[in-house]
Parts: C-alpha cells; structure tokens; sequence
C-alpha cells in the first residue's frame, strides 16, 4: 500500500532530521507524530508527505519508502499552484490511501477525481457565520460527504460539531486527540497570596493579532499604570518586532520578556513557575482545541481566556478559567486583578483543573485512528463508527 499525507504547514523533512540528530520538539507531539509516521513504512510499500507550505521546493527519500516533498509555497500561497503541483504527484505515486491535513477543497476534489480513499484529518474550527462563509463551507461540505472521503477526524469535540454544523454528515466525523504523557496528577494545586512579590503571566502560540497578543501587550501597560508589578513572558515565533516595538512605546519592555521558540519540554515547567497562563484568541481565529489549554490545565496554574467558542464548550467562568471577553484588553486586565486579588477564586481554578482535563479526554487517539483505518480490516469500521460523532455521548459516559 502506497500512503500519501498532505500538510498545510510544518516542515517534516526538518523535524525528521532535527529528531534524528538528538534536536528538541518545538511544538507538543512533535516527535510522537513524526516516529509515528516513519514508523508506518515498516507495514507499507511507501509513506510519502508533502508539505504545502514549506519555505523550500525539495523531493527527498529521508530513509528508505519514506519520501518528504516540499512545495516551497509559504510566500506563494496559490490554490490554482496546489492543486496544479498536487495533480502531478498524484499521478506520479499512484497512492492507494491518502491523509489529508487541513480542509482543501482543491485536493478533496483530486482525491475523488483520481477516486483515492481519503481520511481527511484535520484541527481547525469551521467558522460559518458570513454569507461567504457559508457559500465555501456548503461546497466543502459536499466534498466531504462524497464517499471516497471515507472518514473525516478533528481535534476535539467542539471543533469536530463545526463540521457537523456546515452539513458534513456526522456518522463520518471522529473526535480525536493527542496522547497523554504528563497529567495534573503530577503537580498540586495551588495556592497563592501575591502581595507585593512580581506577577507573572505567560503566553505560548504564535504571536499574532488574532491570537489575541495585542491585548496581552495593552493589558500589561494598563496593569502595570496602576502599579501593578506584573510581567508577562512570550513563547513562540510570529511577529516579535512588532510587538516588542509595541510594548517600547508602552514604555513596559522590561514588562513584556519575549522568550522566541521554546523546545515543548519548557512549556508544562514555565506555566507552572506562571502565576497566571493566558489563552487570548480572537473569535475571528480559526481554533480547534489548543493544546496550550491542556497543558495549562497538567500544571494547574489558573487559566485565563477569551470567549472564543471553542474555550467556552469546555470552560465556565470562575469555575476552572476566568473568561474575558475576546479582543477586549481592559476586561483581560479585570481578569487578571480578580484571580491574583482572591486567593480562594485562585486556588478554586488551579484545584478544579484536574477534572476538566479529566473531561477533556477523547478516547480515540491520533494513532488509534490512523491505524485502525490503514490495518483494522476486519473491525475498521466498526471501530470508527463507535467513535463517531453521532455516538459520542454514549462513548463519554462513565
């Protein structure tokens, strides 16, 4: 059997070969999914990956029957170029399955076209709301409904119902998750009493506006005015000369300590070293279920977060997060004043963090899915079927 896997971003001939020579994982999972792949050539004539967005333009054999492709399209995103470049591989590998890994509907298209028995596997929140919208995701729809797309998988509940929500039919739809290698079992909660000692926050993502840095940055200046000594530390890569140049004229550099790209091993320890964690995401951006919010919860420092509906499936206010409403900086510094200045509120959040991890697990794992849709012939489906969306309550009760 012949696999094909197709990625929006992520680099897998870098991670493979960063892995390999003893590098770090710079985002959670990283090393579980790449081993995983690779390790599927053991059981298939061939596993080859493109990567759509790469910075470069490669076609490599990293080891023997596993291929890595680079489109280079980063600073060329092009639907016309994708499925132009995608149509040539396809007819040159002939694959007998295919993966794909993020919602296109120029390559959906070339899976039934070229009638490829497809998993779609994706992590993204569908947003529905504008007439365009509506439009693009009622064609998506329609793709995914067609039989050759045998299965489509998205990372949590939430995010999985969005698809339900545009028309996919949700027999088809399978939650899925990561694995569990750290739990909250390992760490106690918190208590705190903060008087005039520096507070610290911290944020791990890309830093962009969407992702919601922008207000992290404002509500830090506003904090920091009414003489709160509070600073707050910035993982991740994206825009950190803008921002840095943002909280300069705040007059709060020392205030705002960007950390760049951390290896995942750091994540779980700086939150827990964190007074505070915040997940700021806009509404407008597309999240699935972030893994920062797990994470969080693994530490148990209390969560802060914005009202994107994704959070809010999952999350009650002053129950196991606060909530501040998205985009909205001044009600992010409300937030932060009223968890640091109530030591009950505080360790109420940081103790409640164990059951809503608890809640938040998913039985069928990114590797349960996958190999039970390439090996499983005989119990394939009903595997997946028991874990779909339409028998998700039945498969979540204690």
């Amino acid at each position: 059997m012949r696999l094909l896997i197709i990625q929006y971003g992520g680099e897998y001939r870098e991670a493979y070969y960063r892995l390999a020579n003893g590098g770090e994982e710079i985002y959670g999972f990283q090393k579980y999914s790449v081993d995983y792949v690779a390790n599927l050539t053991e059981k298939l004539e061939e596993v080859t990956i493109i990567s759509i967005c790469s910075n470069a333009n490669y076609d490599e054999f990293l080891k023997p029957k596993l291929r890595a492709i680079g489109l280079g399209l980063k600073q060329d995103y092009d639907k016309n170029k994708i499925r132009k470049y995608t149509e040539k591989y396809i007819k040159e590998l002939k694959p007998d399955r295919m993966i794909l890994r993020f919602p296109s509907q120029e390559i959906l298209s070339l899976a039934i076209k070229y009638k490829i028995p497809t998993l779609a596997s994706f992590a993204d929140y569908i947003a529905n709301k504008t007439i365009k919208q509506k439009i693009k995701n009622f064609f998506l729809a329609n793709l995914l409904n067609n039989p050759t797309i045998q299965w489509i998988s998205n990372h949590g509940v939430y995010a999985s119902e969005t698809l339900k929500n545009i028309g996919v039919k949700p027999e088809k739809i399978i939650p899925r998750d990561w694995p569990s290698f750290t739990t909250p079992k390992e760490f106690s909660p918190k208590d705190k009493s903060f008087n005039h000692e520096l507070i610290t926050v911290f944020y791990c993502g890309t830093i962009s506006e969407n992702k919601g840095v922008k207000e992290i940055i404002n509500a830090i200046s506003l904090l920091n005015k009414e003489g709160l000594n509070i600073q707050a530390k910035i993982a991740g890569n994206g825009e950190i000369e803008k921002y840095s140049a943002m909280a300069k004229k705040l007059g709060i550099e020392e205030q705002i300590v960007f950390l760049g790209l951390i290896s995942h091993n750091k994540v779980i320890p700086l939150m827990r070293d964190s007074d505070l964690v915040i997940v700021p995401s806009r509404i407008e951006y597309a999240e699935g279920f972030p893994k920062v919010i797990n994470e969080a919860l693994v530490s148990r420092t209390p969560l802060i977060v914005s009202s994107h509906p994704v959070f809010t499936s999952k999350l009650k206010n002053e129950q196991n997060a606060m909530i501040f409403r998205s985009g909205d900086y001044v009600a992010l510094s409300e937030g932060i004043k009223k968890v640091i200045n109530n030591e009950k509120l505080y360790h109420k959040l940081s103790t409640n963090s164990y059951e809503t991890w608890l809640s938040l697990q998913i039985p069928c794992k990114f590797h349960d899915l996958i190999n039970n849709w390439l090996f499983n012939e005989q119990n394939r489906n009903s595997f997946l079927s028991q874990h779909n969306l339409l028998n998700w309550d039945a498969i979540t009760k204690p």
